[in-house]
């Protein structure tokens, strides 16, 4: 069986945010909220992109939707780089990557109707005129599970379930090959959140896109992804499948994370230990040295203060970055111990 085609290939994406800045506007202090992060995403599958807030996955997602600009690396779209894209070269562009907001309440236009929301990218992109927008409006509310007659409404008569569904419709109204979803669902309650998350891996199902989800909850991810890349820090400190992260987390933070989920069984969450990481998020302004997760990791080594370990692969589809599974693994622990599993970090 053939590989899947890869849709987006991010190589080395750096992006710094200015802190402070001189008299006459230059940049003197700067963080980089993205520090090389590589990603790859297949046509029909889903790369879930968690962390904690601060970690830079939100960033990232905005990156390869290009909503904003990298500093460095490059995105490639369908075999395109498309990094330094600009007027009609970037529209087309952004005909293939669509972008879903975490806020439905805030991304549609109170004054517009429904139907205005979600036809008006295919007005934009001149594929229809504006007397057209209710009739092509109709068909993208029904594939979302919207009846048509919603198009005459306006998003303060909708309910938050309703308005992300709107937003979902508009994203999908180029038909793009990719999209990029930040927290879809955080702003929705349990229920709706389901039907949500149901509605995406439909439509991924019917229509093939690849999908960039980004989210805090690892339930969340766990039940759309097919690969999970977990972000802290700017990096990427650990990818794998969706499995093999989800199962059998190698890196210490992944393992944190994942012990913080909830078990659906009673019993089996009484049974279980909790990895609790202590401190913050570091200074983005004054990062350590060496590892960037050392000063909270409950496994850490002498050689964590001094050696930044990089994204290895560690299997056929596994990359982690850790001292403790490089090729050649320094000596023994300062502080910790074995993990809930068993394994140390």
């Amino acid at each position: 069986m053939p590989e899947p085609e890869t849709v987006v290939r991010a190589t080395g994406l750096v992006k710094r945010f200015p802190v402070t800045r001189s008299l006459f506007g230059r940049p003197l202090q700067t963080v980089r909220a993205v520090d090389g992060v590589d990603l790859e995403v297949q046509a029909g599958t889903t790369l879930g992109i968690v962390g904690e807030s601060g970690s830079g996955k939100t960033t990232v997602g905005q990156l390869i939707a290009r909503l904003q600009e990298p500093d460095e690396g490059t995105i490639e779209v369908e075999g395109v780089d498309v990094t330094r894209a600009r007027g009609r070269a970037l529209k087309l562009v952004r005909e293939r990557l669509q972008f879903i907001f975490q806020d439905p309440y805030g991304a549609l236009d109170p004054t517009k109707t429904v139907g205005h929301a979600v036809a008006e990218p295919l007005v934009v992109h001149r594929r229809i005129s504006g007397r057209e927008m209710n009739a092509h409006a109709g068909p993208l509310l029904e594939r979302v599970a919207l009846d048509p007659e919603f198009a005459s409404r306006r998003p303060d008569e909708l309910s938050g379930g309703q308005r992300q569904r709107v937003c979902i419709a508009r994203a999908l109204a180029l038909s793009p090959s990719v999209l990029v979803a930040d927290e879809p669902t955080s702003a929705l309650d349990l229920s709706t959140r389901s039907e949500i998350l149901n509605l995406l891996l439909d439509i991924q199902e019917e229509s093939g896109q690849a999908v960039v989800l980004i989210s805090h909850d690892f339930a969340t991810v766990r039940h759309l992804a097919h690969r999970i890349a977990v972000m802290y820090f700017g990096r990427v400190i650990e990818e794998g499948t969706a499995a093999e992260i989800t199962e059998s987390p190698t890196h210490p933070y992944t393992q944190a994370l994942l012990s913080a989920v909830p078990a659906p069984n009673p019993d089996l969450q009484r049974s279980r230990q909790r990895t609790v990481l202590h401190g913050d998020l570091p200074d983005p302004l004054k990062p350590p040295t060496g590892c960037r997760f050392r000063n909270r990791c409950p496994v850490a080594m002498d050689a964590c203060a001094t050696q930044d370990p990089p994204l290895l692969r560690i299997g056929p589809t596994r990359r982690v970055a850790c001292l403790r599974h490089q090729p050649t693994a320094p000596g023994p622990a300062v502080v910790g111990a074995p993990d809930a599993a068993g394994q140390s970090g």
